[in-house]
């Protein structure tokens, strides 16, 4: 399965439009979003994906009440809150913000992929079997705005900069 992941989007809806358009032309099924969407309007923009959406809470979230009436309005939307875990072709899936936690998680052996955000820097290695990755950010902070397509099955990373 192909999967696109995105984190840091900070409001930037003209980015996030254009990494839609590139997710939508790469045949990716899902996307997971590693926080920081920072407004709730962000959502209704992830919702126009045609196949589900996976967010978690970043640390700049304005208004997590409404980021969720939001996200619980749109059937193609899950928010899982501070982390979140999924099972794709057959191995374990984590994502959550913060690099800490997302370092813990991976050292634990239990998941293929640990998907974070937060340090708005594009970042991939190995912790005790587990890929530990960062997308870098869509607003382009450090680095070139960018997205990452994940080949779930051949474990293969693709960067496309926006």
């Amino acid at each position: 399965m192909k999967l696109a992941v995105i984190s840091d989007t900070h409001d930037n809806i003209k980015n996030l439009v254009k990494a839609l358009k590139g997710i939508k032309s790469a045949g990716c099924g899902t996307v997971i979003h590693c926080g920081d969407l920072a407004s709730p309007f962000m959502i209704h923009e992830l919702s126009e994906f045609k196949g589900e959406v996976h967010t978690v809470f970043g640390n700049v979230e304005g208004d997590q009440f409404t980021i969720k009436e939001f996200a619980d309005m749109y059937d193609n939307i899950t928010l899982h809150g501070e982390a979140g875990f999924l099972k794709i072709d057959g191995g374990e899936i984590a994502f959550t913000h913060l690099p800490l936690f997302a370092k813990g998680l991976a050292s634990t052996g239990n998941y293929k992929y640990v998907f974070y955000g937060h340090t708005h820097r594009h970042d991939r290695q190995k912790v005790n079997g587990c890929w530990l990755v960062n997308p870098g950010d869509l607003i382009g902070l450090h680095e070139k705005p960018g997205w990452l397509e994940v080949d779930t099955e051949t474990a293969e990373f693709t960067r496309h900069g926006i």
